[in-house]
């Protein structure tokens, strides 16, 4: 049976109206309204990692390559480019038509200035510069500069005091020369909308890379006033403030700009008034609702206050997906006329995602308190993957449709690439594991644990997990659920013995997934470190030959589930709600949208 609420048809009047009134104030209706797979983290490209600020990059801002909205290949952004023959040299043209929201021309030193703070203020898909000559001599040379800087005023304070006790002139402000620039980088004095881009070899996937948000441009004029410019001056770092990602402080590029942000409540952004494409942007105000509640979030779509769920999990999600099916299969001679069915929900779209559920161990010596790390142990970690029962997940808590996974790469993700075999469940193995690791039946394992965010199914499915290491195992980890941005800062700073993550691919190639686990790399939560897979890795980098780079991306994942740095769980399926006046969302596996394409027909 559905277990949905009954909603009253004056509660349904109030939502809608709800969407129509903030702070008592009257707000304009959006042409298009959706509830995002969370809370927005960052408007900040050079931080976006999540998949929920990654969407909201896209309409914002607008890269030297675009998404087509309908396939999500890379196409031709703001600007046109050429490629050399030997696919090394990318040069770029700026479109003259191409402004930034407040009529500002985009210029080539746009990009410079992002990628040069990508490099100067690492995040987590900083490598992706590494493509280009001298980006990564000069990421790595920076510190060195920033050390030199700092020691040198620190030493011109101390001079200038003595100087001023003893009645001497003071010294003069130190000029410490900050690194050449990248060398793969070239503006010309002639043309500021011409940027030429040298790799270091070819690159088969750098146009999606230019697509993807954390290589957009950033207007440096409107951020200046948001410069901690005493910590430039003496240390050479530029440090921006992050209000200047709210509004009206945001300029961006894209179909849209940042018109209001209410923390938790909603996110409004209007068409870009400069944008070079404005003539095919079809909503020209759209609203992204928060809604932390799964229950809420269905009432809110049931009563048209909003037009697209972008993830509909969790038991609402099933029970919809279960009556669709029932209704399919006691139906056959209707679905076979092309009739509607009783209970089908044709607006219910579930399909193939291009992600992976999983658990992340910390593969470090030593936890953050100090403690011995059982995890560091690789038997530990094989153990408790072999001890999961994965189909009792999916069908007991998810329930929609997903395959249990023992790949981390999404089976079928890439033509041609052959998954290789992970651990099956295997209980009397791992348990031999856990007693050659020093812990039979349990006995001795220390208190660690679990780490989730509280949001959507991530709890319920931390306690099954809990049971059956339990059960299997004799192992009791405890169970730590907090909010999200919590979760994040602990994830990626490695404060964590083992907790729930996933993986979405950001672009079309298999790196988009192997990058994640190279040693050092801003994406390793785990701090897993093989140089056996990097060079594979490497290997695939510089292999022109297709099913070459195929075969090493295959033997470097083999060594990944091997060393079982994560437990992978389940791949997703994508799951959207939305009716059929909604056109211009994609059901693609990357699970990405132009938010430029999509109408609603009132």
């Amino acid at each position: 049976m559905l277990r949905l609420l009954v909603i009253p048809v004056a509660l349904l009047a109030l939502l809608g109206g709800m969407m129509l009134w903030s702070g008592g104030a009257a707000r304009q209706k959006a042409d298009f309204s959706f509830i995002n797979r969370g809370e927005i983290g960052t408007l900040d490209p050079n931080r976006m990692s999540w998949m929920q600020d990654i969407r909201l990059g896209y309409a914002l801002w607008e890269g030297l390559y675009a998404l087509d909205p309908k396939t999500l290949e890379a196409v031709p952004g703001c600007a046109e480019v050429e490629i050399s023959p030997d696919k090394t040299v990318y040069t770029f043209h700026i479109r003259p038509t191409a402004k930034w929201s407040n009529g500002d021309n985009v210029l080539a030193q746009d990009f410079y200035f992002a990628w040069r703070r990508m490099l100067e203020e690492p995040g987590d898909y900083t490598y992706l510069l590494h493509y280009m000559k001298g980006a990564e001599e000069y990421e790595k040379a920076f510190p060195d500069y920033v050390k030199a800087r700092t020691a040198a005023y620190y030493r011109w304070d101390e001079d200038k005091k003595a100087a001023k006790n003893a009645g001497r002139v003071p010294p003069p402000e130190p000029n410490i020369k900050p690194p050449p620039g990248v060398r793969g980088i070239e503006l010309s004095n002639a043309d500021p909308r011409m940027l030429r881009v040298t790799l270091e070899h070819p690159v088969a996937f750098f146009p999606d890379i230019v697509a993807f948000p954390p290589m957009f441009p950033l207007n440096e004029k409107s951020m200046e006033k948001f410069l901690d410019k005493n910590t430039f001056q003496r240390t050479g770092q530029r440090i921006y403030d992050k209000e200047f990602t709210r509004p009206p402080q945001l300029v961006t590029n894209g179909a849209y700009l940042l018109k209001s942000w209410e923390f938790k409540r909603r996110l409004r952004i209007e068409a870009n008034p400069y944008y070079w494409d404005r003539a095919n942007v079809k909503s020209k105000v759209i609203d992204q609702v928060a809604a932390d509640d799964m229950q809420w979030a269905y009432e809110m779509y049931q009563s048209g206050g909003v037009d697209w769920i972008s993830e509909i999990p969790g038991e609402i999600g099933a029970e919809l997906k279960a009556k669709g099916d029932g209704a399919r299969a006691e139906n056959p001679a209707r679905r076979a006329k092309g009739l509607p069915l009783l209970d089908e929900r044709r607006d219910l779209h579930i399909y193939t995602s291009f992600g992976t559920y999983f658990y992340s161990f910390n593969c470090q010596p030593t936890l953050s308190n100090g403690a011995k790390n059982p995890f560091a142990d690789v038997k530990v970690r094989r153990a408790l993957s072999m001890a999961l029962d994965k189909q009792e997940i999916v069908d007991t808590i998810t329930r929609m449709g997903e395959p249990p996974a023992t790949t981390y790469i999404p089976v079928g993700a890439f033509p041609r690439y052959h998954s290789p075999e992970g651990f099956a469940r295997d209980v009397e193995k791992a348990r031999t594991l856990m007693a050659e690791a020093g812990y039979p039946e349990g006995r001795g394992f220390p208190n660690v644990s679990l780490l989730f965010n509280n949001e959507g199914q991530h709890g319920p499915i931390a306690e099954n997990v809990h049971r059956q290491w339990q059960d299997k195992l004799g192992i009791d980890i405890r169970l730590e659920g907090i909010e999200i941005k919590m979760f994040r800062d602990r994830l990626h700073s490695k404060d964590y013995a083992v907790a729930r993550a996933s993986w979405y691919g950001d672009y079309n190639d298999p790196s988009t997934f192997t990058d994640k686990y190279r040693p050092g790399g801003g994406n390793n939560d785990s701090g897993w470190d093989n140089q056996q897979y990097a060079d594979l890795c490497d290997k695939a980098d510089l292999e022109p030959d297709a099913d070459k780079r195929l075969r090493y991306f295959e033997q470097a994942e083999k060594i990944l589930l091997d060393e079982a740095p994560i437990l992978p769980i389940y791949a997703y399926v994508n799951s959207y709600m939305f009716r059929d006046n909604v056109t211009g969302l994609p059901l693609n596996p990357r699970a990405m949208v132009m938010f430029k394409s999509i109408e609603v027909k009132r």
